[in-house]
């Protein structure tokens, strides 16, 4: 039975090696690598998984977290626990981004603003199975979750969580149509239902080390080894899968792979990359010595376009292998900046900056590198590589030189060559133009000399074409100049430049060509064409409409019928035969970040009709034509990436999703200044040739631009669509768009309308309710004010009551103080007619004694004793006190009770005083008071002094109004 199963495998074995080459090196170029620096997307070194998207979006495993990657700007999302992300599945059914690290997976997916949110899901797991090691791998199959651990699978279904052990360490996994297989240090094994059971037929596998299991087109899967290889399993049976790189394999251990179509990529732990193609068992290697930043490769995986990613032990490698451009060598092993390139007698030579070089055609690679060799004594400028009848000849700053295999000679003493062509019509003879003029060279006996330097031109000739033997258009740093040189060919006759006065759309970045038999111009707006009736130029619409249109061409050629066109964006190849002009024309658009052409030696050299050489800053690239010609898609390519409110801060309200989710935005109209980054993906065509343009609400389109921000500041509230639209130099337009509203402010939002139309209500029942207020408030005051009427007339008739009354009182009053003025005057006439009495009985007293004394004899004794009667009589009156008590009674009464008052505060005074002070009430002068008081008007300015002193009364204080106002 071991003898059969031995003699299976070694007739298979024999199977493949008779069938499929062994392991051979493409006899081509290299593709073309982007290196991305780690300190790109947060310094992380070691990416251990990588996971196509779309067109776009690519994520990536690595030691600082998930990391996105959307053709423009790397982000970094860490795990909860911050552990190393080992792998992620980017899910096209869920739309979710899943990712597991150490003890913990979950999944990504776009907020309302467009951010990731991560969702941990092993936080449910229970307690027995929450420690699940690294996550490797997670997968998904009809709507089952797989998350395969270090020693464990976690099934996650309808939201339940089952653990499945293994006995033993898996160290790899991979789910092909719907069967999850994984890789252990005891084989291979499947998962069916909750239970692991060995792979059929892989025993031999049970010692190796698997890194990975892939499907295979004819069924079943290729397992791969770390050093022994591939195996293909049929589920019956293995055999090795034969690549005639095993040896590589074994040396430089094999850590992951990845297949897509016919094509498996492995990487490698020492030395890079390995590509096979499985279709013609063709072998690439990509490393350090063709462009991978570093040989330790941990992660790949294809993406959509065809093109290999690769995730190194520092840094992140972009693979193009779907472009048409490769490249010849790159950095560290570069051999300069290539300007000219030429293939003859079965070799390719390569005119640099540091001298001319030669290969084998094709060019085969010694191992990584291809095997180029420097042609002795060729060391500095190489300008031109021409070929005129049998000889290559090489224009070199030092002259020029024929070459003759791998060796070149000097001819002539010519130096600083530029280019050489065969005069028409001389097929022994060639003009070669030179740093400072123009040479005529005749061969002559098999050796090429020097006929003459055409006299009167010395300009330096960089390119030129024969509009006949005598007629040349040479191109210089730019500009066109016609040259009409003698019938000799040996002088100048007349030169004339060609510039805007002329024709030409511009000054400058003007060439030179002959395209069936007629010579051409290329510019910055197409080609233009001389015409020669009225030595203008103008431009030629049927070699544009053969190609692009009027677009920058900077070389255009002629080969096998074919019009050939080179601009710093794109290759135009369109066929010359044919009856509909431009009908069969190829446009192949050159990434800048591939490939960077030269400025003044921008030049491509057909090597057959499917093969092309481009030198350029970097070397040589080789074109390889698309055998299916078509445009690539870019109605997608320009994106808008984030929107940011500018005020009072930024604050970011919507990034761009691998979802292509746009939510509705609501700005506040506090924060009506947004600011939008928009941009290309990696993936699509870029460089200093691509337009932007925008507009707002469907406004004008802004003037072309390359700056990819936009501001806009105190918006007014309403609905806005920002649109942006990129042109590519061939007319190629894309476009993306986002709406927003802005909020009106708060006195205009729905709620203050809301609240103006409670508060309308409320005013119109308040008017309404005031009114009905105002009616009853209204016959209330009707009555208040007949009320307040009456009430005032009833103020009014007890006003004028009172007033009445008190002109009564003050009638009265008068009248009293007439009355009492009158009977003061009565008593002061009374007392002074009572003083004059007595004067006047005193008078007659004294007259009476006088006549007493005079009389004499007998009856006077009669007589006198009448007199004294009548003297004492006249006594009486004069002293009769109970007058002047009743007068003083009299005074009391008319000046309320004055006297007594006046005794009660001065009960000192004397009865003069007493009166004293009763006459000064009364208003009398001094002179009156003497006589009745019986004393002199002396006696009275005594009196009244006494009176002030007993008063307390001052110098100016007068004594009248004292006793008026005081008493």
């Amino acid at each position: 039975m071991m003898m059969r199963i031995s003699s299976y495998f070694l007739y298979v074995t024999l199977f493949f090696l008779l069938l499929l080459p062994l392991g051979k090196a493409v006899a081509g170029w290299n593709s073309f690598i982007v290196n991305f620096d780690k300190s790109l997307y947060g310094k992380g070194a070691q990416t251990w998984k990588i996971a196509p998207y779309d067109d776009h979006w690519v994520y990536f495993a690595n030691k600082n977290g998930m990391v996105q990657f959307d053709g423009n700007v790397w982000t970094v999302f860490p795990m909860n626990n911050f552990s190393d992300v080992r792998s992620v599945l980017a899910s096209t059914t869920q739309k979710r981004i899943y990712a597991g690290g150490i003890n913990e997976f979950g999944y990504y997916e776009p907020s309302e603003d467009g951010e990731l949110v991560y969702h941990c899901m092993s936080d449910t797991l229970e307690r027995d199975c929450r420690f699940v090691g690294n996550v490797w791998g997670i997968h998904e199959a009809d709507n089952i979750l797989y998350i395969q651990g270090d020693d464990r699978v976690v099934k996650y279904l309808n939201g339940k969580y089952t653990a499945i052990e293994m006995n033993a360490k898996i160290d790899c996994s991979n789910m092909v149509n719907g069967i999850l297989y994984i890789g252990t240090d005891h084989g291979v094994w499947v998962l069916v239902g909750n239970t692991f059971f060995p792979l059929q037929g892989a025993d031999i596998l049970a010692s190796n080390r698997i890194r990975g299991i892939i499907p295979h087109k004819g069924g079943g899967v290729i397992v791969v080894t770390a050093y022994n290889g591939l195996f293909y399993c049929n589920g019956r049976t293995t055999v090795p899968f034969v690549t005639g790189a095993e040896d590589f394999m074994c040396e430089n251990e094999v850590f992951c792979v990845a297949a897509q179509d016919d094509k498996i990529a492995l990487g490698t732990i020492h030395k890079g990359l390995l590509l096979i193609d499985c279709s013609t068992m063709d072998v690439k290697y990509f490393n350090e010595n063709n462009g991978l930043r570093n040989n330790t490769v941990l992660s790949v995986a294809f993406d959509s376009r065809g093109n290999l990613w690769a995730g190194l032990d520092s840094g992140v490698d972009y693979v193009s292998l779907s472009s048409s451009f490769t490249n010849l060598y790159s950095y560290p092993y570069s051999y300069g900046t290539g300007y000219t390139a030429a293939m003859e007698d079965g070799y390719l030579y390569l005119g640099t900056n540091r001298g001319l070089y030669y290969t084998s055609y094709p060019v085969r690679l010694n191992g990584n590198l291809p095997d180029i060799h420097p042609i002795p004594q060729s060391s500095g400028q190489v300008w031109n590589l021409c070929k005129i009848g049998d000889d290559l000849f090489c224009l070199h700053d030092r002259g020029i030189f024929q070459i003759k295999g791998t060796n070149m000679y000097r001819i002539t003493d010519i130096t600083g060559a530029w280019y050489c062509q065969e005069v028409m019509g001389y097929p022994d003879r060639m003009y070669v133009g030179v740093y400072n003029g123009l040479y005529l060279l005749e061969k002559q006996s098999g050796e090429w000399r020097v006929l003459c330097k055409i006299d009167g031109f010395q300009d330096s000739c960089r390119l030129f074409e024969q509009e006949s033997a005598k007629v040349l258009w040479i191109y210089n740093s730019g500009s066109i100049t016609r040259v009409e040189l003698s019938e000799e060919l040996t002088r100048q006759i007349s030169v004339k430049s060609y510039g805007v006065e002329e024709g030409f759309p511009v000054e400058r970045q003007i060439y030179v060509a002959k395209i069936e038999g007629r010579v051409y111009f290329t510019t910055p707006h197409g080609i233009y064409k001389y015409n020669v009736h009225k030595d203008m130029m103008e431009p030629c619409s049927d070699l544009n409409n053969l190609l692009n249109g009027a677009v920058p061409y900077t070389r255009l050629l002629e080969y096998h019928e074919r019009l050939i066109s080179l601009s710093p964006h794109e290759i135009c190849i369109a066929n010359l035969g044919t009856y509909k002009r431009g009908a069969n024309t190829s446009i192949n658009p050159i990434r800048q970040s591939f490939l960077e052409l030269g400025q003044d030696y921008e030049a491509i050299i057909p090597l057959s009709d499917s093969l092309m050489v481009i030198p350029n800053e970097e070397g040589f690239a080789l074109f390889t034509v698309p055998e299916v010609r078509h445009r690539q898609d870019l109605t997608h390519s320009v994106y808008i990436r984030n929107m940011y409110l500018t005020y009072p801060k930024d604050s970011l309200v919507y990034t761009a999703n691998f979802l292509g989710k746009k939510p509705s935005l609501l700005v506040d109209y506090t924060s009506n200044s947004v600011r939008f980054e928009y941009g290309l993906a990696f993936f699509d065509l870029d460089g200093d040739d691509i337009r932007f343009q925008y507009r707002l609400n469907k406004g004008v389109w802004s003037d072309y631009t390359t700056v990819r921000i936009k501001e806009y500041s105190n918006l007014s509230e309403g609905d806005y669509t920002f649109e942006v639209k990129v042109i590519y130099p061939d007319g190629t337009t894309s476009s993306d768009e986002l709406s927003f509203r802005i909020l009106p402010p708060w006195y205009r939002s729905v709620a203050a309308y809301v609240c103006y139309i409670i508060l309308a209500f409320l005013g119109l029942w308040y008017i309404y309710r005031w009114d009905d207020i105002r009616v009853k408030r209204k016959k209330e005051q009707a009555v208040v004010e007949k009320d307040k009427e009456l009430h005032e007339m009833e103020k009014e008739f007890e006003a004028d009551k009172a007033r009445r009354e008190k002109q009564i009182v003050q009638l009265e009053k008068e009248k009293l103080e007439y009355d009492l003025q009158h009977k003061s005057q009565e008593m002061a006439n009374l007392m002074i007619n009572f003083v004059r009495k007595n004067e006047m009985l005193t008078e007659i007293k004294s007259e009476i004694i006088k006549v007493a004394s005079s009389l004499r004899g007998e009856g006077a004794r009669e007589g006198k004793q009448l007199l004294l009667v009548i003297n004492s009589k006249i006594d009486s009156n004069i002293q009769s006190d109970e007058v002047l008590k009743r007068i003083e009674d009299q005074f009391d009464l008319i000046h309320n009770n004055f006297m007594k008052r006046l005794h009660v505060r001065h009960p000192d005074l004397s009865n003069n005083e007493r009166m004293m002070c009763a006459y000064l009430k009364m208003n009398l002068s001094t002179k009156e008071i003497a006589p009745l008081l019986n004393i002199s008007v002396r006696g009275v300015e005594t009196i009244r002094y006494r009176l002030r002193k007993k008063f307390g009364l001052e110098r100016e204080d007068s004594l009248t109004d004292y006793l008026s106002n005081q008493l």
